[in-house]
């Protein structure tokens, strides 16, 4: 696997969770079209196309690919949230809960990345 796809993935999902911030701010403006479906974005297609079967042994690759759709559907459903949820309490706790979620799972895509290191 060349590591720098999975790089690049880790980056992006980071990126969700600043974009999704700016959003929450009114600084930033997304749409549904914005997020690409789970599947299909630069590491659904990754994990679905090679990373599934060259790391079968890692440990946490179920975990790893519910995060990741879970991350999606996060991303969609707090996009639809009406303005006023998001600029109050329960918009911020989501948005917290959603960090702590994006960050879970680039650990997890850090670990497969050492692990990937470990056997090229």
């Amino acid at each position: 696997m060349d590591v720098t796809n999975l790089q690049v993935s880790i980056i992006a999902h980071l990126q969700w969770k600043s974009k999704l911030s700016d959003f929450f701010y009114g600084v930033e403006d997304l749409t549904l079209a914005d997020v690409p479906d789970h599947a299909h974005c630069d590491f659904g297609k990754l994990l679905y196309s090679t990373v599934m079967e060259e790391f079968s042994d890692f440990s946490q690759m179920a975990v790893l690919e519910r995060l990741h759709k879970e991350v999606h559907d996060d991303i969609k459903r707090l996009i639809q949230l009406p303005p006023e949820a998001r600029k109050g309490s329960q918009g911020r706790q989501e948005l917290d809960a959603f960090k702590s979620k994006c960050d879970r799972l680039v650990q997890i895509m850090e670990n497969l990345e050492a692990q990937a290191k470990a056997v090229a």
